[in-house]
């Protein structure tokens, strides 16, 4: 299963909110720090999230994401946040990112985003938020279609997986997220990320369970800055 760390970007700087405050806080000034303590502990794949990218909606951090990949060519990038068209998947794509997620109001534009996968479904990750209970009863980003044939399409243009995370009608996302992620993943035959319900090391070790068996990845960010276990740590719970 790949451990993904999740980073935020702002103005240059990585950056974190706390639970207790939930104000925004620097953590670390220079992103090549984060990257390089990720990368010396083993991370294979990182996701950077464009904070300002969302704000503005346009490609922010292109000669960062650039300056990372010549100084980590081994540590695939993962790019989110304010993608809105094949243009901006592109740049990215063009200034060093393995992969752009989309997801989204742009899931829901059915025709332009087949026309992105038709062109760059290789180079991408879908992401889908829904809320607990539409997911229960079946929901599907596509209207009047089912969601076994929106996960065939997907498949048919390549996509390189599915982000996913089930958030609750109250609350954090939490371990109900981990867990219909390891349903898709057994469901179906495209790659799964489980996207955001890891906050402790007991999290970390639930996922050693039969149906997380075919789960591709996770990601996790806050409890990493938040010293609750450093990516090292959590690889190790991984691979045993």
């Amino acid at each position: 299963m790949l451990a993904i760390p999740v980073v935020d970007v702002k103005s240059g700087r990585c950056v974190h909110t706390h639970t207790e405050s939930k104000r925004q806080k620097v953590i670390m000034d220079n992103p090549i720090e984060v990257f390089t303590q990720l990368a010396e502990q083993g991370a294979k794949q990182i996701q950077i999230v464009d904070v300002d990218a969302i704000r503005n909606r346009q490609p922010e951090h292109l000669s960062l994401v650039s300056k990372l990949k010549q100084q980590f060519p081994e540590v695939k990038i993962q790019i989110s946040a304010g993608v809105s068209s094949s243009d901006d998947i592109l740049i990215w794509l063009d200034s060093g990112a393995d992969w752009v997620t989309v997801g989204g109001r742009l899931l829901r534009q059915q025709e332009k985003l087949e026309l992105i996968l038709v062109e760059l479904g290789e180079h991408i990750i879908v992401s889908m938020d829904v809320r607990a209970q539409l997911w229960r009863q079946g929901y599907c980003p596509i209207l009047n279609t089912a969601f076994e044939d929106w996960i065939e399409a997907l498949k048919d243009e390549g996509v390189k997986a599915l982000m996913f995370t089930e958030i609750p009608e109250q609350g954090q996302v939490n371990g109900h997220s981990l867990a219909s992620a390891g349903e898709l993943a057994r469901a179906f035959d495209i790659p799964i990320i489980a996207h955001g319900g890891i906050q402790t090391r007991m999290d970390l070790e639930s996922l050693s369970a039969p149906n997380f068996d075919k789960l591709y990845g996770v990601t996790m960010g806050k409890p990493l800055f938040e010293g609750v276990f450093t990516f090292g740590e959590a690889l190790s719970v991984l691979k045993h």
